[in-house]
């Protein structure tokens, strides 16, 4: 799933400050890969920020509004074949669908289409206490682009996330997760840019309540290691390094073959780009 995606702009990070991935998403189980069969999960998010950040942290003085709404099925197989590195091999499939607007200084932009197509390989492993999972996902744009729109479900580029993710087990009623992974961007070919390598985590920690409930506290960090390049330059003034964290509550259930998670997000700290609020309702369900 992604986020808005606007025309570069002053104090956006990346091709207009967005990512090929939405942080924030993982938080729950996420070192766990299922056992084997057949899964689907569906991912809903509602973005807002009215405010965008400079290089230094503070707020850019143009007129700022983003909302995005965005609705994702992703496809998750695990196989229990034979293993691979003595861990279960998984694939995913994922497609979202993106409705949003965007208001930027003078300009002005809406739209809503699919969005660019995830597939990824993982690999899981397993332990009483803690669980582990790597993969890599692959972001093709296939999603709708056009370079003279201001907001754009896809971004017109490839990209490749490597990852990988912990859950383990703090005595009874605690466990915690974190995901770690590092994004590489290519180019987009209709505006010539090219965005820097991102990196961060996910988090949560989160308790028990019985065997089905869990509440916890749960967010990211997402910063950029290397700067945006169009035309073979480093993109004027500073190369528009993104960073961010985020921090919120969460709840999540756990029934019979499916489950439900919502959750919260505040953006802080925010450098070259947008700084708003994450509302996530998501669910799976075993086939």
């Amino acid at each position: 799933m992604v986020l808005a995606v606007v025309t570069p702009g002053p104090a956006l990070a990346t091709e207009g400050g967005g990512s090929v991935y939405p942080y924030g998403l993982n938080t729950v189980a996420s070192g766990i890969l299922p056992k084997p069969g057949h899964y689907l999960y569906f991912y809903n998010l509602h973005y807002a920020a009215d405010v965008t950040m400079t290089n230094s942290g503070d707020p850019a003085p143009v007129p700022f509004d983003v909302e995005v709404r965005a609705h994702t099925v992703r496809y998750l197989g695990s196989f229990g074949g034979p293993k691979i590195a003595g861990g279960t091999p998984g694939v995913l499939v994922a497609l979202p669908y993106l409705d949003g607007s965007a208001d930027i200084g003078p300009r002005s932009g809406s739209g809503d289409a699919l969005g660019d197509l995830t597939v990824g390989v993982m690999l899981g492993w397993h332990a009483p206490k803690l669980h582990t999972l790597t993969g890599v996902d692959f972001i093709l744009p296939t999603g709708s682009y056009d370079a003279d729109r201001l907001f754009n479900p896809g971004r017109n580029q490839f990209a490749a996330i490597a990852y990988y993710a912990i859950t383990a087990a703090i005595g009874e009623r605690l466990d915690a997760n974190v995901r770690a992974q590092v994004t590489l961007n290519g180019r987009n070919d209709d505006t010539d840019y090219e965005s820097g390598t991102e990196a961060g985590f996910e988090y949560s920690l989160n308790l028990r309540l019985g065997p089905k409930w869990l509440v916890g506290l749960n967010g990211f960090v997402h910063h950029q290691l290397t700067d945006d390049v169009q035309g073979g330059t480093t993109v004027a003034p500073d190369g528009r390094r993104l960073h961010a964290v985020a921090y919120g509550p969460q709840v999540a259930y756990r029934g019979n073959g499916w489950g439900i998670a919502a959750k919260w997000q505040r953006e802080d700290h925010a450098r070259n780009k947008a700084e708003g609020d994450k509302v996530w309702l998501q669910f799976f369900f075993a086939l």
